[in-house]
């Protein structure tokens, strides 16, 4: 028998080869619903990964600041609403569209960095409310240049013209999407 020697690094550093996007092709016009447009769905995909790279790209310029989009999101969420509501976990999962779990665990990170203060309800001792502690809101200042430039980007590479038509389909499946899940920023 004939034994393969690895060395640690070789180990660790395997991954998988890239495939590009022909067998992802392939496989949905194998297994697509009848009816489905093929064109869209290749689409659709491609969309899936974009985002999927879009948050990665904003994750790793934040990441210097132990911080995640998900969670700066949330921040901004409650940062932009505390003055003119009480936040509450509830009102966060159904904006966010995450479940209620979801978004405890994402205060209780949040909190445990100091970010956040939660506070009973004097009417209702059941009822939480959220807002940012005074570290969350310097916190929030620090970061955003940073979120902001990470943001711009992603679109750096397309001229004006490109990004005005990108910015006119994108608005166009952002609305889409708020209205089939009846959501909104």
């Amino acid at each position: 028998m004939v034994r393969k020697h690895f060395n640690e690094q070789s180990v660790h550093n395997h991954q998988l080869p890239k495939l590009g996007k022909e067998p992802y092709d392939k496989l949905c016009e194998q297994t697509a619903e009848a009816g489905t447009s093929i064109a869209s769905a290749q689409l659709g995909l491609l969309m899936l990964w974009t985002s999927d790279h879009i948050l990665d790209i904003v994750d790793n310029e934040i990441a210097d600041y132990d911080i995640t989009e998900s969670k700066l999101d949330l921040l901004l969420l409650i940062q932009l609403h505390e003055n003119s509501e009480k936040v509450t976990p509830s009102a966060i999962a159904e904006r966010l569209n995450i479940r209620r779990a979801s978004v405890t665990a994402l205060l209780n990170s949040v909190e445990k960095k100091g970010w956040i203060i939660r506070e009973s309800s004097a009417e209702d001792g059941r009822k939480i409310y959220v807002k940012l502690s005074t570290a969350g809101k310097m916190f929030v200042q620090r970061v955003l240049p940073v979120f902001w430039s990470a943001c711009a980007s992603l679109v750096e590479d397309l001229n004006e013209d490109e990004q005005q038509i990108l910015s006119k389909v994108i608005d166009k499946l952002h609305n889409q999407i708020e209205k089939r899940f009846q959501i909104g920023r």
